[in-house]
């Protein structure tokens, strides 16, 4: 498909795939700065709905609408921790978006999209570029998933020291927070403020959720925590991986 403008020709095509693969990079850099753990199929659904680029080639809607439209995405997706993703989201993409606009030759950036004016080696030799980074990335990103399986941290409520695991695997929230689970042997009485379902692999169960004023979790201080307490925990302490925006 091709789209006539007077004497431009844009690709729609190679904008969506260019596109697409400069959002793979910007998650891929987001998950390296925030320590974030994505799934293959977490990456693809970002890809799928964050990339509008066929749309914005054709209607020409206002300026920062994309800009806009990502942070209601961000919202969606990551709730009350978009306030730490959305602007390294935004300034990861804006950056590689200017790089190529003022290095590579029949690109433009309109709309806040990167559009491909004709195809010829220079549009293609900057695709075989983003692909090899972006590839590149996801290796290093996967090797790191693998060393990440052991992650335990120091954790300490007052003066009581704790033993806590980081599990990719948790992705329960409560009130839009991440939510962390306790073995509820280990800890002091805490007044409970509410009671929540909670699927698991094997079955599904009640659990009880206390708020803990503050926690400091590898030297780093974090207040205001919902905690789901579990009677059957192997370790002391399972965290998200998502708390505090992946910075631990």
């Amino acid at each position: 498909m091709s789209l006539w403008g007077g004497k431009m020709i844009v690709y729609t095509e190679v904008t969506y795939f260019i596109n697409a693969l400069l959002l793979f990079l910007s998650f891929e850099i987001l998950a390296f700065l925030c320590n974030i753990r994505m799934t293959k199929k977490e990456i693809l659904k970002y890809i799928l709905t964050f990339n509008i680029s066929v749309i914005l080639t054709y209607i020409d809607l206002f300026d920062g609408f994309l800009i806009l439209y990502y942070l209601i995405l961000c919202l969606f997706y990551f709730k009350k921790q978009a306030y730490i993703f959305y602007p390294i989201f935004i300034f990861i993409y804006i950056s590689m978006l200017s790089f190529f606009d003022l290095c590579v030759d029949g690109m433009i950036v309109f709309q806040e999209v990167l559009i491909v004016e004709g195809f010829n080696i220079s549009s293609l030799f900057t695709i075989v570029i983003i692909a090899l980074i972006a590839f590149y990335f996801y290796i290093y990103y996967c090797s790191l998933l693998l060393e990440s399986k052991n992650d335990y941290v120091d954790i300490f409520i007052g003066n009581k020291q704790y033993r806590g695991f980081i599990d990719n695997g948790n992705k329960v929230y409560y009130k839009g927070y991440p939510l962390i689970f306790f073995n509820k042997n280990v800890l002091d009485k805490y007044k409970i403020i509410d009671r929540i379902q909670i699927h698991t692999a094997l079955k599904e169960d009640t659990i009880e959720i206390i708020e803990i004023e503050e926690m400091i979790v590898n030297h780093q201080t974090i207040h205001h925590l919902y905690v789901g307490l579990i009677e059957e925990l192997e370790y002391d302490c399972i965290l998200s991986p998502k708390l505090m925006g992946g910075i631990l």
